[in-house]
């Protein structure tokens, strides 16, 4: 049998679990898009970003990569990121991601395949 201490640590502990367990359901529910940018040159290394539109250009790199071009956004998909099927010319999406650099190139990096949302199928 548990003391009044105990029962009351016990309830406190099952009190924090739940209000974790609630806020991570409704960040989950919230999606990315709660939280991110519209997409601009202008924004830091790192910030969560969105951008909308159709698919303008696809290139598969090495590795399986994709270098996408969605509406006028360079949206890079790892290899491990690429939703089945791939993006294709004329689609429209939204890709969340975070804002990077690369070859002097401010860009918009996925992270899986379900940053990548097909408005037709929204």
């Amino acid at each position: 049998m548990l003391v009044s201490q105990e029962r009351r640590a016990l309830a406190l502990l099952v009190a924090v679990f739940l209000l974790v367990a609630g806020g991570a359901a409704l960040l989950e529910y919230l999606g990315p898009g709660a939280f991110a940018a519209p997409f601009s040159p202008d924004l830091p290394d790192g910030a969560l970003a969105v951008a909308r539109g159709t698919v303008e250009e696809v290139v598969e790199a090495d590795g399986g990569h994709l270098v996408c071009r969605v509406g006028r956004v360079r949206v890079f998909v790892p290899a491990s990121a690429v939703p089945d099927p791939p993006p294709r010319l004329g689609e429209a999406l939204t890709c969340y991601g975070t804002v990077s650099t690369y070859r002097g190139e401010r860009e918009l990096a996925v992270r899986g395949a379900g940053d990548i949302r097909r408005l037709d199928q929204a």
